[in-house]
């Protein structure tokens, strides 16, 4: 399934393309040149000229393929602005349900009990270990919370070009390469290029039962857990600023366009106030 990042890049190059249709409004002549002005530069510069030059667009030979290319534009930035919605509410909608997720899972981490012993793993004559429903409890506890710690870590890595913001969120995730001994002491590994986490189940229970304060330490609340619980909060304080506004993502451009898209881009503009530019379109 394609990235957010790549959702947003497919929909700025939709809007490049409606560009460089090449509307040249002054001359009253269209061009598909790369070289020639833009069909937004266009629009601008007729609608500050002379009437005189206005007229012109209506009395040149190539008025009728000029209005054929205003039309075209315009259903392009119609694709535009609906392409535009969507993309950032799939973002808003996926990134909301994986913060929660985690918020969820490190709560229980944070509020565990650490408490084992010997007593809770039992080992039969052929090796085999049984756990206490207790250590079993805490096990798929801390897998759960790792599960749902790689999805965000995945999350924000994958659409770290979405926004500055966006990336700095996956800095923050992938700081577990810091403590990669730390956690691997008591059986979680970390990748060392990634940051994702991974359990050896018979490490971290031999961990919980003989060095429960390590574990509680290096998991609880004040270890990964409240980390994440940290970075989650972070995630949502800024909710609203991480996916750019029409107007972030395609600048001062967006006002060009309302002359003959109408008011919905720069509606879009108005009420969609969302963070920082998308870095990889400029």
């Amino acid at each position: 399934m394609a990235t957010i990042s790549s959702m947003a890049n497919n929909t700025y190059m939709m809007y490049k393309m409606a560009q460089n249709q090449g509307l040249n409004v002054a001359s009253g002549t269209s061009t598909s040149t790369a070289g020639s002005s833009s069909a937004l530069s266009s629009l601008v510069s007729g609608s500050t000229s002379s009437s005189s030059s206005a007229s012109s667009l209506y009395s040149s030979s190539s008025s009728a393929n000029d209005m054929a290319t205003l039309s075209s534009i315009q259903t392009g930035y119609s694709g535009l602005v609906s392409s535009y919605e969507s993309t950032k509410s799939t973002f808003n909608t996926e990134m909301k349900s994986t913060l929660a997720d985690l918020s969820s899972s490190a709560k229980t981490v944070a509020n565990m009990n650490f408490e084992f012993s010997a007593d809770d793993i039992t080992t039969a004559s052929d090796g085999t270990k049984t756990y206490s429903d207790g250590l079993k409890s805490a096990i798929s506890s801390i897998k759960s919370f790792v599960s749902d710690y790689n999805d965000a870590l995945d999350f924000f890595s994958d659409n770290k070009e979405v926004s500055s913001r966006a990336s700095a969120l996956a800095t923050a995730f992938a700081d577990t390469t810091y403590r990669a001994e730390q956690y691997s002491q008591i059986g979680i590994n970390v990748d060392s290029k990634t940051g994702a986490l991974s359990v050896d189940e018979d490490k971290l229970a031999t961990a919980l039962t003989t060095e429960s304060s390590r574990v509680e330490n290096s998991l609880g609340t004040n270890g990964l857990a409240g980390k994440a619980e940290d970075h989650v909060a972070q995630a949502n304080f800024q909710s609203d600023k991480i996916f750019p506004s029409a107007t972030q993502m395609f600048g001062d451009e967006t006002k060009a366009a309302s002359l003959y898209t109408g008011s919905t881009l720069l509606a879009i503009s108005s009420y969609a106030t969302t963070g920082n530019l998308l870095n990889m379109l400029f």
